[in-house]
């Protein structure tokens, strides 16, 4: 151990990725911008490892970082139909890894009370009047403490497993071959597999340059040359005669669980990020839920609240079994996921599919989205979730 001393915060951060700088900056902008904070993270936030893409109604802190944002979105169903659809109060938007670390990090540096350190967290001990962090370099203590490192147990067989894993290329074109006003959000027009659901996606960032991704939904990663066949032989049939360059890879790998998380594990102790529960099961979207929810604690806790005091009631948690009734269908191989969202992008309103993804949806909302899927499939699917889910509450 680097050092034994205990040093007191009135927050720590574990990790130091998007949910916990987010937390960092939203906390810096509140009435608790005095507080002092460590944020714990071993490794250092200097490369373009992700992005992320969401849809939002009105502004959020990071417009001013945004790489894009579209009134519009192309959906592409399997058999090449493709669909433009005005987004009305929403946007598409996009903002790239780099430029969100940058930026809240310069942000941050104006806050002699906001400490880093790089190091990797190794044991978080609630003693009820403040928390304990244990890491490889030392001891560190807090009144409380948000974890984002805490790993999900996707591999229970009681729950349902599939993963989201996508390889993307940011390529730049030698003409100007892309929609700058419209994004492919999803183009299901590629081979579809069993047990799968397979799309691309095209970000316009200029007329000669985008993020084309190929996105999977399985319960296993493939071979790393299937993905970049995929992707080489999408924009070669579909831009025919053009010249790509490279510019930036990205890889990565969402859990698609409908594990139950414990979001507040502790009295002292919240999760934050996926290890909440942040990340939609059913879609992978995570920016936007990650900022709605950050800013309800940063909320509570001005209040002199702890974020544990209002607990989710039965009601609200109904979207989570509805998001458990998608990945069955796609694990189970009941109804082709991209024959589903084709339903569900035809059939009901751009807001309401939003608000219904969003968790945010009104009964009617949902009435409405699940009448447009297949009902026997769909309702059958739903009722095996739910005894799943009954079987394993007694087991």
């Amino acid at each position: 151990m680097e050092s034994s001393d205990i040093i007191n915060y009135d927050y720590i951060i574990c990790g130091g990725g998007m949910s916990g700088l987010s937390l960092a900056y939203h906390l810096s902008n509140s009435k608790l911008s005095d507080k002092k904070i460590l944020i714990i993270e071993p490794e250092t936030k200097n490369q373009n490892d992700r992005t992320w893409a969401f849809w939002e109604q009105g502004t959020n802190p990071f417009d001013e970082i945004l790489a894009a944002n579209w009134q519009n979105i192309f959906i592409t169903d399997s058999s090449g139909v493709k669909k433009k659809i005005p987004l009305k109060s929403y946007a598409y938007k996009l903002i790239r890894g780099i430029d969100f670390y940058e930026f809240v990090n310069a942000h941050l540096a104006k806050f002699p009370n906001i400490t880093f350190k790089k190091d990797r967290v190794l044991d978080i001990l609630d003693l009820n009047s403040s928390v304990t962090v244990k890491t490889e370099k030392g001891n560190f203590k807090a009144l409380h403490v948000f974890d984002s490192t805490f790993k999900l147990d996707i591999n229970n067989p009681k729950n349902i497993n599939l993963l989201q894993h996508f390889k993307g290329y940011v390529v730049k074109s030698d003409k100007e071959v892309f929609d700058l006003n419209t994004p492919d959000m999803m183009d299901f027009s590629i081979p579809q597999k069993s047990h799968e659901g397979r799309f691309m996606y095209i970000l316009p960032l200029s007329k000669n340059k985008a993020l084309v991704e190929f996105t999977v939904f399985s319960e296993r990663l493939l071979e790393q040359n299937t993905y970049t066949n995929e992707l080489e032989c999408f924009l070669t049939e579909r831009y025919p005669n053009i010249i790509f360059e490279i510019e930036e890879e990205e890889f990565g790998v969402i859990p698609m669980s409908d594990v139950a998380t414990a979001e507040f594990p502790s009295k002292n102790v919240s999760r934050i990020g996926t290890a909440a529960g942040y990340t939609n099961p059913a879609t992978g979207y995570t920016f936007a839920n990650t900022q709605r929810k950050l800013l309800a604690i940063v909320q509570k806790l001005e209040k002199g609240k702890l974020p544990s005091e209002k607990q989710v009631s039965w009601f609200e948690k109904r979207h989570e079994l509805y998001a458990s009734t998608l990945l069955y269908v796609i694990a189970e191989d009941l109804y082709p996921m991209s024959e589903s969202f084709k339903r569900i992008f035809n059939k009901n309103d751009i807001e309401s599919v939003f608000r219904f993804l969003d968790q945010k949806s009104s009964l009617w909302d949902e009435i409405k989205i699940m009448w447009s899927t297949p009902k026997l499939i769909f309702g059958k699917a739903f009722l095996l979730v739910v005894f799943k889910k009954l079987k394993g509450a007694f087991l």
